[in-house]
């Protein structure tokens, strides 16, 4: 999750106390004790409160299965890579309160029409929507002690959360997931974090969908019936790190920040009985290519404070340069016949990308 560094903060509140000090007795002590005593302010409820608005270009994008010349060509071209522009709008917000954190973040996304609407050749391009949240309680906050400060942890605390999407290609996803574990802050530089988490979603695919009542497609297997495509996958395990560095090495009060986000899920299985699986027709390759694999999800960006420079108002416009690398997208297997030799290198994206933050302060 995102968790903002109070290195700034603390020098700002140690200037004002060595100012008040310095002020005290240039004034002399009577002068200190004429003055009228105020009531000390109310304890805000909320520590950090951060709402911000982004936007971000990825120009290597990939979608597991839609083959290259998928806007000219109905289907795709079989055999060939494609990959295309995504541009997401993502309106985020974070904060800390006196036990914990809350992070929201809600994903509006246009491909390009090489991922058409509904999979149709020259259709405009696929919109998603994609919404994340986590939550935390920390253990030292909770207690009120610092028994889970150690060598290793600068706090330990209990996490939960979900992901939701809805997208129209041909696909058709509406994910749902929920997650609950374990954050184990890190005794390192800047804030680490790393999640062991409980891991269980719901989800959909047009490509398995078959009967009257809902694509239109007969079952191969008159006995299974109308087959939706929905999807339910096994619980599994699922690891978060979370890294966030200010480069100070560049510069004392440095606008450069290293932000990291790694996700890694353990094979899900396919979400449906084998049975009717068998029952879409395609045998073997069938199964293979709803059968999941690890996947693996890794984001590294270099984040600009720009209002830093020259103006010295920090936190309120950010630019970005980064690089994602996303192994088995959604679990699919890049091995199988679908995405090694269909659509060869969707279920692997590798795309750098660029943007902007605007925080409302």
């Amino acid at each position: 999750m995102k968790v903002r560094s109070f290195r700034g903060t603390k020098a700002r509140a140690a200037k004002l106390l060595v100012t008040a000090a310095v002020l005290a007795t240039t004034r002399g002590y009577g002068y200190a004790a004429d003055m009228p005593v105020k009531a000390p302010a109310a304890t805000p409820f909320f520590t950090v409160n951060d709402t911000s608005v982004s936007f971000t270009w990825y120009p290597s994008a990939t979608d597991p299965g839609v083959p290259g010349g998928s806007d000219v060509v109905p289907g795709g071209v079989a055999g060939e890579r494609n990959a295309f522009n995504k541009f997401v709008g993502t309106v985020t917000h974070f904060d800390v309160w006196k036990y914990g954190t809350n992070y929201f973040n809600l994903d509006f996304i246009q491909s390009d029409k090489r991922d058409p609407i509904e999979g149709v050749a020259g259709a405009n391009g696929a919109v998603e929507v994609y919404g994340l949240s986590r939550s935390t309680l920390g253990f030292n906050e909770l207690s009120g002690s610092k028994a889970f400060e150690t060598v290793i942890t600068k706090n330990v605390s209990f996490e939960w959360g979900g992901d939701a999407n809805t997208e129209n290609n041909g696909l058709a996803p509406e994910k749902k997931d929920i997650v609950v574990g374990l954050q184990f802050g890190l005794n390192l530089p800047g804030t680490v974090n790393f999640a062991v988490l409980a891991y269980k979603e719901w989800n959909h695919n047009n490509f398995l969908a078959c009967g009257a009542t809902t694509t239109g497609i007969p079952c191969p297997v008159a006995a299974f019936g109308a087959f939706t495509g929905d999807r339910e996958f096994h619980l599994i395990p699922r690891l978060e790190l979370q890294i966030s560095e200010p480069l100070y090495f560049l510069k004392t009060q440095t606008p450069v920040t290293w932000n990291s986000f790694t996700g890694v899920n353990f094979p899900k299985g396919t979400g449906v009985s084998n049975a009717n699986l068998l029952a879409m027709g395609g045998g073997a390759a069938v199964l293979a290519n709803n059968e999941t694999k690890t996947e693996v999800f890794t984001d590294n960006r270099l984040t600009f404070d720009m209002l830093r420079w020259g103006i010295n108002k920090p936190g309120i416009w950010e630019t970005y340069v980064g690089y994602r690398y996303w192994y088995n997208k959604f679990g699919t297997d890049h091995n199988a016949p679908l995405f090694s030799l269909i659509a060869p290198g969707t279920s692997i994206e590798s795309t750098a990308y660029l943007g902007t933050t605007y925080h409302f302060k």
